[in-house]
């Protein structure tokens, strides 16, 4: 590798090396290096990072990778990146400008927008920027910037443990053969876990927390435009964005939000039907979707009850005829799981109750889930678990502790070991006469 792709656009830099030497104090440029110098040379780890990007590293492709980079037409400078990336593919050639916080280091709108300008001005394609901010998507930026700097540039977001995560769903699927870039990269997840890296999941919700569960408990009003409501739910959003990656390394497939376009397309519309569902409803909520799972993984937040309740919905198995057999087919799937803890509800036609009861009652009396009208059927099935402690619901710290177990419990009892219905294919309608063998004639021999 040589610096002829930083001269092309007259910068100046340093190769992204696996052990760089810089001053104990870089932390951050010591980490930013080890990482680019990974993606610079383990092709299906820079795949993963760069294609949802909209750039796909393949056989053909050349990534290289630098830091401490400056440019000509930047005199400025404290206007330095932390690092550029330049892929090349054939003829074409796109570069990223690279800046990166770690611990907790912010990104600020100034600088972002500093960095987008040198970007433009010196024909870069796109800025990446690294932090412990959590989004949604690469492409959902945690800044709002001005948009008339992204008429020329892109601009994308990364979270440290997002690479992680992609180092897991790279080695749950056996997709690095190289037996050397696996060990480069099994080095990299060591020293990203180490605490001297900088990484930080998302730990607790913001001071508002506490602030909208008293004001909610004294029955006070919380305008859905309030900025306590408002910092609740960016706190939820990164909670949601961090505990998908969690939930992505723990299963080995990638686990997304269900969103419908409106929001994917535009946070700020998600955050602000978010903040009229706290402000209106006490609620938070959301729906996760698992690769391969039968239904999405569902969350409800009630700030009002101080209750977190996790679940799923299936849909009734349609060829049963009789309302035992609908709630067998539920629990057989569930035989190897703790009764108790779970609950059950059944959902009927029209106007007729809900029937709720606890996974242990359901096995232990089959009338629990039963309508006096024999031809009234369960259309579907609603499968929780709960955490009611008010206490825990109310810490900042606490929640999200509490939230991430009770996924990964619900999940491993439940959601894993569901299957949903599939009507069964259809059968061959036989006639009582079966057609005459056409190759015959009328006395029988063959014509």
């Amino acid at each position: 590798m040589n610096l002829e792709s930083l001269a092309e656009i007259k910068g100046k830099g340093e190769q992204a090396r696996l052990f760089p030497v810089l001053a104990e104090s870089s932390k951050e440029g010591r980490t930013l290096s080890i990482l680019l110098a990974t993606m610079s040379h383990v092709t299906e780890f820079a795949d993963a990072i760069l294609r949802p990007l909209g750039r796909p590293v393949g056989a053909r492709t050349k990534v290289e990778a630098f830091t401490e980079v400056s440019f000509e037409k930047c005199s400025d400078p404290n206007s330095r990146p932390d690092g550029i990336l330049v892929v090349k593919t054939g003829k074409t050639v796109w570069r990223a400008l690279i800046e990166a916080k770690i611990g907790n280091g912010k990104l600020s709108k100034d600088q972002v927008e500093r960095y987008l300008g040198i970007a433009r001005d010196v024909g870069v394609e796109a800025l990446i920027t690294i932090s412990n901010d959590f989004t949604s998507s690469p492409g959902k930026h945690p800044i709002a910037v001005d948009k008339r700097l992204l008429k020329k540039t892109e601009l994308f977001h990364l979270s440290w443990f997002s690479f992680l995560t992609a180092i897991k769903l790279l080695d749950s699927k056996e997709t690095v053969e190289d037996s050397d870039h696996r060990f480069v990269l099994h080095e990299l997840e060591r020293f990203l876990l180490h605490p001297s890296a900088g990484l930080q999941r998302f730990t607790q919700m913001s001071p508002s927390w506490t602030e909208i569960l008293d004001r909610i408990r004294g029955g006070l009003s919380t305008p859905k435009t309030s900025i306590e409501v408002s910092e609740v739910v960016s706190s939820w959003h990164s909670e949601l964005n961090d505990l998908c990656l969690l939930l992505s390394r723990e299963t080995g497939a990638t686990v997304g939000l269900k969103l419908p376009p409106k929001f994917r397309n535009d946070a700020s519309v998600w955050e602000s039907n978010d903040c009229s569902l706290v402000a209106e409803k006490r609620l938070l909520k959301a729906a996760l979707q698992i690769p391969n799972a039968a239904t999405e993984l569902e969350i409800e937040a009630d700030l009002s009850s101080r209750t977190l309740r996790i679940f799923s919905r299936l849909s009734a198995p349609l060829d049963k005829v009789r309302q035992a057999s609908r709630v067998n087919w539920l629990l057989k799937q569930l035989e190897g799981s703790e009764g108790e803890a779970i609950r059950i509800q059944s959902h009927w036609p029209g106007a007729a109750p809900v029937i709720e009861s606890s996974l242990s009652d359901a096995r232990n009396d089959p009338e629990v889930h039963s309508h006096p009208s024999k031809t009234m059927l369960p259309h579907s099935f609603t499968v929780a678990m709960r955490m009611e402690d008010g206490r825990k619901f109310g810490g900042r710290n606490t929640f999200i502790a509490e939230l991430e177990a009770l996924t990964l419990e619900f999940y491993g009892l439940v959601l894993s070991q569901l299957r949903a219905w599939q009507p069964p294919a259809p059968q061959l309608k036989r006639d009582e006469v079966q057609p005459q063998d056409v190759s015959a004639g009328a006395d029988g021999d063959v014509s």
